[in-house]
């Protein structure tokens, strides 16, 4: 089987799994390849899914739902049947990280069959990391899971996370979080720590962040990731 997970990362967690999933499908005997969903998303690359037998979709929980970035995807995926599997990362199990229908709902207007659908529980990076014993009890228990779901979607063993029993709640909760994140983000500063080193520039998914006239300058299209927070060299 040749496969292709595409994955939304923020501080990490994401990548991680994503990571040990690609390793766990080639140890299985298929090939497997991992995009940044940026890459797509702002045009960087242009991959023929055709190619694939399955595809992986991955990315961290934001406020009970996937980030806005998630919901852009679709936009560029083909039309036509297509087996893909969903995986998200969420720093608790609680309502199951929020519920996926809307995005089960677009793809399968596309024609896209979920085959597969995994939460993992993994350090909750919001406001710092938890301790470094906490943190590998962690990630031993998210890779031990990953595994396991590469042998079901192997096998071809249908899984899919139940649905939270708030979904309007947590939805209204998730676009009042996405709506304030863009508009507030164009008034954010950096610390007096910064040397304009660019690795936020660099780094942003949304080329949301640029350095004009010897300052940062943020846009208002930010995801709240907290990618440019985590990265920074300088920032605490």
């Amino acid at each position: 089987m040749h496969i292709l997970i595409v994955y939304f990362s923020g501080t990490g967690n994401t990548a991680c799994i994503a990571r040990v999933l690609q390793d766990e499908f080639i140890k299985q005997g298929s090939t497997c390849e991992l995009m940044a969903m940026e890459e797509l998303t702002l045009g960087r690359k242009n991959p023929d899914f055709s190619l694939y037998d399955l595809i992986g979709i991955g990315f961290p929980v934001h406020a009970m739902d996937a980030p806005q970035i998630v919901y852009d995807l679709p936009m560029l995926l083909p039309k036509g049947k297509k087996d893909y599997f969903l995986f998200k990362t969420a720093g608790s199990a609680m309502l199951q990280g929020g519920s996926t229908r809307k995005i089960r709902e677009i793809l399968a207007n596309k024609a896209w069959h979920l085959k597969h659908e995994q939460l993992y529980v993994m350090p909750p990076n919001m406001f710092g990391t938890a301790k470094p014993g906490k943190v590998e009890r962690y990630y031993s228990a998210a890779k031990e899971l990953a595994a396991q779901s590469a042998h079901e979607i192997l096998a071809g063993i249908r899984k899919r996370s139940p649905d939270t029993c708030l979904p309007g709640l947590c939805s209204s909760f998730a676009r009042m979080e996405k709506h304030g994140a863009g508009k507030a983000s164009k008034h954010w500063t950096v610390s007096k720590n910064c040397n304009l080193c660019g690795l936020c520039v660099a780094q942003c998914p949304r080329a949301n962040i640029r350095i004009e006239d010897g300052k940062i300058v943020f846009g208002d299209n930010c995801l709240l990731c907290l990618r440019c927070w985590w990265n920074c060299p300088n920032a605490r």
